[in-house]
């Protein structure tokens, strides 16, 4: 269905990608990719504890990145949770990375000896086709440059709470009665 979407189809420059409108979601035939989508996010909610966990997507569009392609670091804003489904990863095309959001972390850097998820300040995932990870939204990602000579196709989504403002966006305390001070 997503490779419909892009009949014709558009003439990239060289590094470029391509995406669709973000509406995904309101198309009958992506009826039962939503529900699989909400379902995840449902149980990501249930893993992290949450009170709240009805989920709904609030965009979900089709990626392409041609050989030379790849999507700068980038975040989410005003979703709780986001997401992306792979559906054609192509050898030299299969990864994710995660960058450490702390804005100093860059600041020290001592060399090592080997990269690891505990020394570094991103973390890469091997992903796969028919796969779909789930982070949140504020984390900034990136794509790297797909360097094989096929299309790299993926599904991105958003979650946001249904009833965000009536159960999570309270305060988390209650009022209370100082003396002195």
């Amino acid at each position: 269905a997503i490779l419909g979407l892009m009949t014709p189809r558009p003439a990239l420059p060289p590094g470029a990608n391509w995406q669709t409108d973000p509406i995904l979601h309101q198309r009958p035939e992506f009826a039962d990719f939503v529900q699989m989508v909400e379902q995840a996010g449902r149980s990501a909610a249930k893993f992290l504890r949450l009170k709240d966990t009805d989920l709904f997507v609030t965009g979900c569009w089709g990626n392409v990145n041609p050989p030379g392609g790849r999507n700068s670091p980038h975040t989410h804003p005003n979703n709780f949770l986001s997401g992306v489904y792979y559906v054609a990863l192509p050898s030299g095309a299969s990864s994710l990375v995660l960058h450490d959001p702390r804005p100093q972390a860059f600041v020290m850097t001592p060399p090592v000896a080997e990269f690891s998820p505990h020394n570094g300040n991103t973390s890469t995932l091997e992903v796969k086709e028919g796969r779909m990870v789930l982070f949140p939204g504020w984390l900034t990602h990136s794509v790297p440059i797909n360097e094989s000579d096929q299309d790299r196709v993926s599904i991105a989504c958003n979650l946001m709470f249904r009833n965000y403002v009536e159960n999570a966006s309270p305060a988390l305390w209650k009022g209370t009665v100082r003396v002195g001070r």
